[in-house]
C-alpha cells in the first residue's frame, strides 16, 4: 500500500520512528525533514504489514529538490519529481529502474558516507576555527564575501538565516574568511556534516581539517556521530577526512537529473 505524507498517521509515523532507531545513519534525514522541514517536504511511503518498506522523500528547500530513495518500491520513477533534482539511492537495487525512467537526462557519481564517532576522532587545528554568529555583522560580511568567491548569491539576509539555522565554523587569516565547514542536521543520534570549502588559493595548509574538526568536536560532544558525505573520486577530501578519524561506512550512487 502506497501512502502519502498527508496520510500520516501514528501507526506509520511509529514506524518511521522505528526505522530511524534502528539505522540513524540511513535515515537521519527522513526524520529530521518530517519533524523540522515539514513544510518544505513531500514523501510517499510503501508501507506492508503495518510497517514501512520503502519510501521516496523530497526535500524543496533549494533551487535542486534533495531526493531520498529507499526499501522496497515498484515504481520508484513516477514518485521522484521531474525538476532539477539530486537523487541519494539507498537501496542499489533502485539504481537501475530509476536511470531507465529518467533517461539521458541522469547522470550517476557515486558517493562514500563517512563516519566518525569518539572511538576514531582525531581533531587537528579545531582550535584555529571560529563559530559563525548570525549576530555578528563581521561574520555575516565575511561569509558572504566568501559566498560570492564561490560564485554563489546570497543575501545578507540568506547568510544570517543560514548562520542561525546551521552550525557553522570558520577559519580566518588575516581578517579575511578562507574556509567553512558546518553541521547542515543535527539529531541526537547523528549530525550531518557538509558545506566543507576553502578558498583554492588557501588550500593545503589545513584549513579544512580546522573547520571541519570544530564541527565534529561539536557533534561528539552532544553524544552523536559524525556523518558527511564525499564523492568517491575526490581523493583530497577523502584523505582530510580519513586524517580525522572519517571512515567509510558506506557507498552509494547519486543521481544528478536536469530535464
Amino acid at each position: 500500500m502506497l501512502k502519502r505524507l498527508g496520510e500520516l498517521d501514528y501507526a506509520l509515523w511509529r514506524s518511521v520512528a522505528r526505522l530511524y532507531a534502528e539505522d540513524p545513519l540511513t535515515h537521519a534525514y527522513l526524520l529530521h525533514d518530517l519533524v523540522y522541514e515539514l513544510e518544505r517536504t513531500d514523501a510517499w511511503f510503501e508501507v506492508r504489514g503495518g510497517e514501512v518498506a520503502g519510501y521516496v522523500l523530497v526535500w524543496r528547500g533549494s533551487e535542486k529538490a534533495g531526493v531520498h530513495v529507499w526499501g522496497e518500491l515498484e515504481n520508484p520513477a513516477e514518485l521522484v519529481p521531474r525538476s532539477e533534482s539530486i537523487i541519494m539511492v539507498h537501496s542499489a537495487g533502485l539504481l537501475g529502474p530509476l536511470l531507465a525512467a529518467l533517461g539521458s537526462s541522469s547522470r550517476v557519481e557515486w558517493y562514500l558516507d563517512m563516519v566518525a564517532g569518539e572511538g576514531t576522532f582525531k581533531p587537528v587545528g579545531a582550535e584555529r576555527a571560529v563559530r559563525l554568529d548570525a549576530h555578528n555583522d563581521r561574520h555575516v560580511e565575511a561569509f558572504l564575501e566568501l559566498a560570492r568567491a564561490r560564485g554563489l548569491s546570497l543575501t545578507a539576509e540568506g547568510a544570517r538565516e543560514l548562520l542561525a539555522k546551521r552550525r557553522y565554523y570558520g577559519v580566518f587569516e588575516a581578517g579575511e574568511l578562507v574556509s567553512v565547514a558546518c553541521a547542515y542536521l543535527r539529531l541526537p543520534e547523528v549530525w550531518i556534516v557538509g558545506d566543507v570549502y576553502t578558498l583554492p588559493e588557501r588550500r593545503g595548509r589545513g584549513y579544512a581539517k580546522a573547520a571541519t574538526s570544530a564541527v565534529t568536536r561539536d557533534a561528539l560532544a552532544s553524544g552523536a556521530r559524525a556523518l558527511l558525505h564525499v564523492r568517491e573520486s575526490n581523493e583530497p577530501a577523502i584523505r582530510v577526512y580519513t586524517a580525522l578519524g572519517y571512515r567509510a561506512v558506506a557507498r552509494k550512487p547519486w543521481v544528478f537529473f536536469s530535464p
